[in-house]
């Protein structure tokens, strides 16, 4: 038994060592997953719920939902997974919204809730932006804070969108710090070591570590030492070259698996203190 088993591992093992993975727009974005029920998300106690379906000019249109609280105007914006439903995440918002108090901005990836943004790195990179100068003019960004959320693949969306400057932070949980690390995160533990991974060279364009690093504005970094997605290791060298290169970057880690950074203590005190920190950055002239 022992004899056939080591076979089929060693069998296995170099069938893979030939396997070449191309990471590409299909592959991070899960466009084929099943559609939750509509109406799940609702809002945390004290705030109100505004779901809808917006267009952004040249891109298309994008399910966006803002979770508003009346005492602040503060805001955080909040990138999901590759799994992520705005449909699924009022467990997440609610221990959001109790760290930061702010109000809330969450969207839907092509292909889920009505968004059908085509699939290109050049929509990856203009669809932030378009949803800050949509945000903006409906009234949802004023003058106050503003942050970034990123949770796992969210991390690269959200250092596309703070890549054009007005922010006053960044958040990242549970997210390597470029495509390709996203990618062998992702690959099960038993095949990685067996696995070869490239970009596509379209994607190759969409530099995530650069982005972070030149937007010159505080990076919190959060990390779960049972991840097993996002390994702790990814998370601690995105921090080490972020602290090389200069960037003001703090780093927490925690118990717990992957995305599970929001229901602990230690991050959310760390959270609380991170966003409460910076002056507005249109109010403060040499924040960017």
């Amino acid at each position: 038994m022992v004899k056939t088993r080591t076979h089929a591992i060693t069998t296995i093992a170099l069938t893979l060592s030939a396997c070449t993975i191309t990471i590409d727009q299909n592959k991070l974005y899960k466009t084929d997953m099943a559609q939750p029920r509509e109406g799940e998300l609702s809002a945390p106690k004290g705030y109100v719920l505004d779901d809808r379906i917006v267009e952004l000019p040249g891109l298309g249109n994008l399910h966006v939902a803002r979770l508003d609280n009346p005492k602040t105007e503060a805001v955080i914006i909040f990138n999901g997974g590759r799994g992520n439903f705005v449909a699924l995440q009022t467990v997440r918002m609610r221990r959001l919204a109790k760290a930061t108090g702010m109000d809330i901005i969450l969207y839907d990836y092509t292909g889920r809730g009505g968004t059908d943004i085509p699939l290109s790195t050049d929509n990856s990179l203009a669809t932030g932006p378009a949803l800050i100068d949509y945000a903006k003019k409906a009234g949802w960004i004023k003058n106050a804070k503003l942050y970034a959320y990123g949770f796992s693949f969210g991390g690269s969306q959200a250092s596309a969108m703070i890549r054009k400057g007005g922010f006053d932070g960044l958040i990242i949980e549970g997210s390597a710090p470029d495509v390709k690390g996203i990618g062998e995160d992702y690959l099960p533990g038993v095949v990685r070591p067996f696995v070869k991974l490239k970009v596509d060279e379209e994607m190759q364009r969409f530099q995530y570590y650069d982005y972070v690093r030149d937007a010159k504005i505080p990076v919190l970094l959060l990390s779960n030492t049972e991840d097993e997605v996002v390994r702790t290791e990814h998370m601690q060298a995105f921090y080490d070259d972020l602290k090389r290169d200069g960037a003001k970057v703090s780093f927490i880690k925690t118990p717990g698996g992957h995305g599970d950074s929001l229901e602990q203590p230690d991050a959310q005190t760390a959270i609380q203190t991170f966003v409460s920190q910076s002056k507005p950055a249109a109010t403060t002239a040499t924040s960017m």
